[in-house]
């Protein structure tokens, strides 16, 4: 860690600690106070589970009574009097888990009951909810249901119901952090019928809540329930008269809160270490990123020291710093321009120098060549050569003839002609150069595909000059292929440019000499020149575009020449407009 981000860090907790210590305390509190209001909150949903576990017991005893509604309607009367046929139907629902079956008529006349209690208190229409049942000298509450049915075209009743009792209601024991217990009134006052702890912990309901749920309260919260053992929810159900029958306890021990439990203390230093170890996190990266510009900036300063116009850093870390990174960033562009700009001076120097030599070689080389070549014909042609003789008059001819070659290439790179511009399509130049070199591809076995995606773009150019250029580019790309294979010619066009590609199949170039092929005599034939792709690359820059290579090696090459489009309104085989409008009075070649 430098220094720098060290006091960063620093700074950034002193500033932190106090205010960390206040928000560690009143984080404490809140949540305690959360965890209060999540145990009334939990109580709440538990109650309501409870209320909807007696609801579906309800609506389940309503679908029972209303089959055997139906099965009792469908009864003949030989069928009532062999009544031991519909007791084993009922039978069988008792034994499925309902406590009470009971068939009774509008005149509370028992008709058949699975158990032994009075039809006096019954109701004679449909209703569903919580019975009163009182069997065996023995007090239920009872979740059941009373359908209606024709017997015999007797109107009667079918009772169906299920006791809440310790057995139906058994599976909130699960629930063993919480103290259910459901209290029942059996004409002795409302006693439990179900404890989930020690019976002896079962303390009777306080009157003042008693009065509340029976005045129409469905849900009361006690956070002192117990003389203050328990939070605990107080919910009250209603029988089919719309009394109170039952009252359910669900309560959570309060013995220690949560806040007590861990201790207040502790709570309190818990948080103010959480909190100052993540103040201390966000303090090392908020000073890394305060730092980062900076390193950035120096990084850059560094690469353009060494040499790199390229290097450009982020604009960010505030203001301040942010204006600083422009400013560098401004500065390493004019550099790169200055740097360019001294390169193609320094060329063009180079050139200029070239061109003068190329006049003393002019001078001083080829009219002598001349005297030679033309010395050496006259003699071969008027002196009886013996056959060795004159094939070494023919070596020296054939060697004279390519030195002049040589010296014509060197004079037309080093003092190149203006190209004569005209309107033409590019498509001409690649079916001009397909047409020229179709006898030596054939010869060498090597397929040339045209892929035109330019859609007729015309351009302004010298169309001798480049179909030379192209042509330099598919004879290098033959040459890449002494095997044979395919060479592909793509033409593509955006808004303002065109670009014709020659892509061979070849081995590609090594990635430690592509930087130099466009330099002058820079080659790898043996008796190249070394200055096809210089020309290629001069005559794209004649035209106001670019020449550029791309190559994988192993998988060839690819050469692209970039060239402005004509304007809109240039027709083909005109000469292009100048700035001002009139037409150029150059004639193609």
């Amino acid at each position: 860690m430098t220094t720098l981000r060290l006091r960063l860090v620093i700074g950034f907790l002193l500033v932190s600690v106090p205010a960390m210590l206040a928000s560690a305390y009143v984080a404490a509190r809140l949540i305690s106070n959360a965890f209060e209001s999540n145990v009334e909150q939990w109580l709440g949903e538990t109650s309501r589970y409870f209320k909807l576990e007696v609801r579906e017991a309800t609506l389940e005893a309503q679908r029972v009574a209303s089959v055997v509604a139906q099965r009792i309607e469908s009864t003949t009367e030989d069928e009532l009097q062999h009544p031991a046929i519909i007791e084993k139907d009922l039978a069988v629902l008792s034994s499925v888990g309902y406590d009470l079956i009971a068939i009774y008529s509008d005149e509370h006349e028992m008709l058949y009951s699975s158990r032994t209690i009075s039809a006096d208190a019954l109701p004679t229409q449909t209703v569903q909810g919580i019975f009163k049942i009182e069997t065996e000298g023995r007090h239920y509450i009872m979740a059941g249901a009373v359908q209606t049915v024709k017997l015999l075209g007797k109107p009667a009743n079918v009772l169906v119901g299920t006791w809440l009792d310790d057995q139906y209601l058994g599976g909130i024991k699960v629930v063993t952090s919480l103290d259910v217990r459901l209290f029942a009134d059996t004409g002795n006052g409302f006693e439990p019928i179900l404890l989930t702890h020690s019976a002896a912990a079962a303390k009777p309901i306080p009157q003042a809540i008693h009065d509340k749920l029976e005045a129409g309260a469905k849900t009361i919260f006690d956070n002192q329930a117990d003389e203050g053992a328990y939070r605990a929810v107080y919910t009250g159900f209603r029988g089919i008269d719309g009394k109170l029958v039952a009252v359910a306890f669900i309560g959570l021990t309060s013995r220690a809160g949560f806040f007590e439990q861990i201790g207040r203390w502790r709570l309190f230093v818990g948080i103010f270490l959480f909190g100052s170890a993540l103040a201390i996190i966000v303090g090392v990266a908020m000073s890394g990123i305060l730092v980062k510009p900076l390193r950035a900036l120096t990084r850059g300063v560094r690469a353009i020291t060494a040499g790199d116009y390229k290097q450009r850093v982020p604009a960010q870390g505030g203001r301040e710093i942010a204006e600083l990174a422009t400013g560098f960033n401004i500065m390493a562009e004019q550099l790169g321009k200055v740097q360019a700009l001294e390169a193609e001076l320094r060329q063009r120097d180079r050139f200029s120098a070239l061109g003068q030599a190329a006049m003393v070689i002019a001078h001083e080389v080829r009219n002598p060549l001349g005297i030679i070549k033309t010395s050496t014909e006259v003699v071969r042609n008027r002196a009886k050569l013996g056959p060795s003789e004159d094939r070494m008059l023919g070596y020296i001819i054939d060697e004279v003839r390519r030195i002049e070659t040589l010296v014509r290439d060197f004079l037309d790179f080093a003092q190149p002609k203006e190209p004569s511009k005209s309107v033409f399509l590019l498509r001409s130049v690649i079916d001009r150069v397909a047409s020229f070199a179709a006898p030596e591809l054939a010869k060498r076995h090597i397929a040339l595909d045209i892929r035109d995606e330019s859609n007729g773009v015309l351009i302004s150019g010298d169309p001798d000059q480049l179909h030379q250029a192209c042509l330099n580019l598919m004879l290098n790309a033959m040459d890449a292929m002494s095997s044979g294979g395919t060479i592909t010619a793509s033409l593509a066009v955006d808004d303002t440019q065109a670009s014709l590609t020659i892509s061979d199949s070849g081995p590609g170039i090594p990635p430690a000499i592509i930087g130099q092929i466009f330099n002058p005599f820079f080659t790898t034939k043996a008796k190249g020149t070394g200055l096809g792709l210089a020309k290629v690359q001069s005559v794209a820059a004649a035209h106001g575009g670019t020449a550029h290579c791309t190559s994988k090696e192993g998988q060839g090459a690819s050469f692209t020449i970039a060239l402005p489009v004509a304007p809109p309104n240039a027709l083909p085989g005109s000469p292009p407009k100048t700035d001002a409008g009139k037409a150029d009075a150059r004639v193609p070649s």
